[in-house]
């Protein structure tokens, strides 16, 4: 798509597209993607219609999303810790996705709404999330061997 055919988020189909182009990179990032594929059980199919969910009340004012959001980070965190850095990446991925797809102000929304998502979810988990270790630092995950 470029740069004079992008238009504005502007329907449930467009941040379909966005969320479909955005979790392929998740899935495949060396950073954050084995929360997705390791970490916990995730199905695109089940998870996809739920994000679409909260980002389509997010941006185009529609009810429809039913969720608890910090519960589902916070079960991921107890198993593996996650943490400002991860939100970081999760964020760099969403608005290079964004921007490789779309352009206008509900872009510029879902970025900004993303940026203050991604540090209140670090912030509380680190304030309120069970430490898994006991250890300061890197935690380290190693993959269950088949």
């Amino acid at each position: 798509m470029t740069h004079n055919s992008k238009h504005d988020i502007r329907h449930r189909r467009d941040i379909e597209t966005l969320l479909e182009h955005f979790y392929a990179q998740v899935l495949s990032d060396d950073i954050i993607g084995f929360y997705f594929t390791d970490i916990m059980s995730f199905s695109l199919t089940q998870h996809l219609p739920k994000v679409t969910d909260f980002w389509v009340q997010q941006l185009l004012s529609e009810r429809v999303y039913q969720g608890e959001l910090f519960k589902r980070h916070q079960e991921i965190h107890q198993r593996a810790a996650l943490s400002a850095h991860h939100f970081q990446r999760w964020l760099y991925l969403l608005n290079t996705s964004i921007d490789s797809l779309f352009c206008g102000p509900r872009c510029d929304a879902m970025k900004q709404r993303a940026k203050a998502i991604a540090q209140s979810m670090a912030t509380a988990l680190a304030e309120r999330a069970e430490d898994i270790s006991g250890e300061p630092g890197v935690q380290i995950y190693n993959k269950p061997q088949p």
